[in-house]
């Protein structure tokens, strides 16, 4: 009993500085309300390096209990990465605990800005009922709303933001300060008497006289019209995923003739009209992030086939504002298209000014705002493989999130990533900092927005100085490869090339957390990736480390007549690929048989011949992409690439119906070359053209798919073996294919090896500048 009396008495106090994501997540309103629960005194404050600092005192036993509830109750978003607590005497100088204004000088950087949390089920109801929110787009409390697109540098207060201009009237700001209101020191805080307004306008920019614009605007959508959206992170073109009047509009004039739309849904009960779902992907649209969630079609798929042509799959999403959650209330549709709004090529559109002058040639109408979007951002997109979440493209929802690694750098590198799907990186000691989806860094104004993104990257995470090397691909063309140099000239630093395979391990290899020192066996599958010898690769088992890597087997090397044209008319790489085979009387009937855009005429296939032989405008590649393509197009599926891996899209959704069986036996397709491990490629492709004499073409695609993934993963088994590695992975574009992600993780895990893919970062070339700046860190 004197002991607890003892406790009931002592006084402490301590000051406490947090890193992580800690700065817009409503942590200062939670602190405050712990304080006063736990009855200490005290205040708390935003630095300007994206941390938070706050000091406690009271009896020792509620410094301790608020201590505790500091690691375990933090608000859902927040991430504390680094957590100091110095323990002070008690000074008596605090009665109450005090929010303080923020401190702008910067001690430390590690910390970061959250990314753009999608409107809360709370701010929903507000938005939908009959209250002083009741139909403003722009609703938000302390746990939701923009951040990332809105902050213009930390820390993060309301003048630092895209809100600095509207002053908030006396309601909004009564509940700012009232700390038992979950809009307490909501920084975004407005009403339709303070806050940014609506407006639709024509196509020319002249504003349409209405009431309720968002509501004309479904109007227009259920009847036809494409709309230009402005959101949060930038412009979408919308349109009713049902007209496939308004679908083939929006594909003649951006030129996507093929190219999946994402769609948007009010809510789960409408998704589930259409798409199959499973328990985890319910989670994963609900998810503060509010991702584009790749989706099974269902048996009851009803939507235009104009959405997602030819796949199995489509992309959904829910809202994630309140502008994209009103549009999905006033209409009847089940959902409506969002796709980006851009100009073929460009960054898209974020300002009134640039939609208006970019997309008037797309859209009929523009649903606009006047609150600036500090930095654009397109959506993520995930997919489910293996029962894990697989992110396809990292960006709204989760930067500048950095991602933690298992190294630590001495001085700071940025990754240039590659030239398609880029994404650039900063590596600061253990933190690898992501820039949005950049796009394909071909045209200066891509190449000119990967380097914006980086600076204000750099400037959010709090890092002074220009990093001192500069990774970039190691193919000598890329634009990226040019934008390095210059950046080397203008921040005084080195540049490292780095090989596209490697990277894409060491990605891979950082986010599973492998040591430094360690090594595993990676199956490293694209389109397109230089190699050390010249060649294009692409289907390579490598065996990697940090520090270097060594080719230990691959596809078999393949011509390629006429470079891009074998890529854009994958036709002519089936045949290429077969050239041995062209007077067989099955083989060139089925490559003669196929009509369209993209077929061939003996005359196609004797002048292939004469390329190859003769040497003229030839590469030669190993890539799986390259492969997946000619079996597309040899089975007659896609003839035509119209946007980045169609071919192999397509041969996926045939193959998902088909059932599997080997084509060809694994030990007669591997061949031993040069100490290399080949999969003989030619022989496996030919294996199938045969086999659709005989069998469904669904069957023939599924046997493809799986006969081949069990051929790379065998490879890189024995090479497990030999070396006594105990982990293999798949990595590179082709690991978002689901059956060869799951044939390969069956094949790895059958014998007990640990199969380790991405879940963090995209496969793809979206993951490709998180393992440039870890392969620069060992050098």
């Amino acid at each position: 009993m004197l002991w607890g009396l003892v406790q009931l008495l002592t006084k402490g106090a301590a000051k406490v500085r947090l890193k992580g994501i800690v700065q817009g997540v409503g942590f200062r309103p939670f602190i405050h309300n712990l304080a006063a629960e736990q009855g200490v005194a005290g205040y708390v404050r935003n630095l300007g390096d994206a941390r938070v600092e706050l000091y406690v005192e009271g009896v020792q036993l509620g410094v301790d209990r608020f201590i505790t509830g500091l690691k375990i109750r933090s608000p859902r978003i927040c991430q504390i990465t680094d957590l100091e607590v110095e323990y002070t005497g008690f000074s008596g100088r605090f009665t109450a605990f005090t929010i303080y204004p923020s401190n702008s000088h910067r001690a430390a950087s590690g910390s970061v800005i959250p990314p753009d949390i999608g409107v809360c089920d709370q701010c929903a109801v507000d938005i939908l009922a009959a209250s002083r929110w009741h139909l403003y787009p722009f609703t938000c409390c302390a746990s939701c709303g923009p951040r990332f697109a809105a902050v213009l540098e930390p820390p993060y207060d309301r003048e630092r933001t895209n809100m600095a201009r509207f002053a908030m009237c006396e309601t909004c700001h009564g509940e700012y300060r009232s700390p038992k209101d979950r809009r307490f020191h909501a920084q975004g805080i407005c009403c339709s008497a303070c806050g940014p307004h609506v407006t639709l306008h024509e196509k020319g920019g002249k504003t349409v006289d209405t009431d309720n614009p968002l509501s004309e605007a479904a109007r227009l959508l259920t009847e036809g019209a494409v709309i230009g959206i402005k959101g949060i992170c930038g412009v979408h073109v919308a349109a009713s995923a049902l007209r496939d009047d308004a679908l083939q509009r929006i594909r003649r004039r951006k030129g996507r003739l093929s190219q999946p739309l994402a769609v948007m849904s009010r809510d789960v009960g409408e998704v589930r009209k259409f798409a199959d779902l499973s328990s985890l992907e319910i989670a994963l649209l609900e998810d503060w992030r509010r991702p584009i969630l790749a989706l099974n079609k269902s048996e009851s798929y009803f939507l235009s086939e104009l959405v997602a042509p030819h796949l199995n799959t489509v992309g959904v999403m829910l809202p994630y504002t309140g502008i994209h959650l009103l549009l999905c209330h006033f209409s009847g549709d089940p959902a409506i298209v969002m796709t980006s709004g851009n100009d073929s090529g460009l960054p898209m559109a974020i300002t009134n000014d640039d939609a208006i002058r970019q997309l008037s040639d797309i859209v009929d109408f523009f649903v606009l705002h006047d609150r600036e979007i500090v930095a654009r951002c397109d959506d993520s997109v995930i997919r489910v493989l293996n029962d894990f979440p697989t992110i396809i493209r990292r960006s709204r929802g989760y930067v500048p999130a950095p991602v933690e690694v298992p190294v630590l750098a001495e001085q700071n590198i940025v990754g240039l990533g590659a030239e398609l799907r880029s994404v650039g990186a900063i590596l600061h000691r253990s933190h690898g900092y992501l820039t949005q989806h950049i796009g394909d860094v071909d045209c200066l104004e891509t190449a000119a927005f990967l380097e914006d993104a980086l600076e204000h990257l750099r400037h959010l995470v709090g890092i002074e100085n220009h990093p001192k090397i500069i990774a970039h691909d190691a193919h000598p063309r890329y634009l990226s490869t040019r934008l390095a140099k210059d950046l080397s000239v203008k921040w005084g630093a080195s540049t490292m090339p780095v090989q596209h395979h490697h990277a894409h391990a060491a990605s891979l290899m950082a986010e599973n957390s492998v040591p430094g020192g360690e090594s595993i066996v990676a199956i490293a599958v694209d389109g397109v990736g230089f190699g050390v010898d010249g060649d294009i690769w692409g289907g390579e088992i490598l065996v990697s480390s940090y520090k270097g890597f060594e080719r230990v087997g691959h596809l078999a090397r393949q011509p390629m007549p006429g470079g891009d044209l074998c890529t854009r008319f994958p036709l002519r790489m089936c045949a290429a690929i077969l050239l041995e085979h062209l007077e067989d009387s099955t083989v060139r009937s089925r490559l003669l048989s196929h009509r369209g855009n993209g077929s061939v005429t003996e005359e196609d296939l004797d002048r292939l011949t004469t390329q190859v032989t003769g040497g003229v405008g030839l590469s030669w590649t190993s890539s799986a992409g390259r492969v997946l393509d000619a079996m597309a197009a040899g089975a007659g599926i896609c003839l035509e690439r119209t946007y980045e891996g169609e071919p192999a899209m397509t041969l996926e959704a045939v193959a998902e119906r088909g059932e599997t069986a080997e084509l060809a036996a694994t030990s007669d397709l591997i061949v031993s070359q040069g100490g290399l491990k080949i999969v003989d490629t030619r022989r496996l492709l030919l294996s199938a053209l045969l086999a659709l004499e005989k069998l469904p073409i669904r069957d023939v695609c599924a046997s493809f798919e799986y006969t081949l993934s069990k051929a790379m993963a065998s490879i890189a088994k024995e090479a497990a073996r030999q070396t006594g590695i105990r982990r293999i992975g798949l990595t590179g574009g082709v690991a978002v294919n689901a059956r060869i992600a799951a044939t390969v993780r069956r094949e790895v895990e059958k014998e007990s090896f640990e199969f380790v893919q991405h879940r963090l970062v995209p496969p793809g070339d979206g993951g490709l500048s998180l393992g440039q700046v870890v392969v620069a860190s060992q050098v």
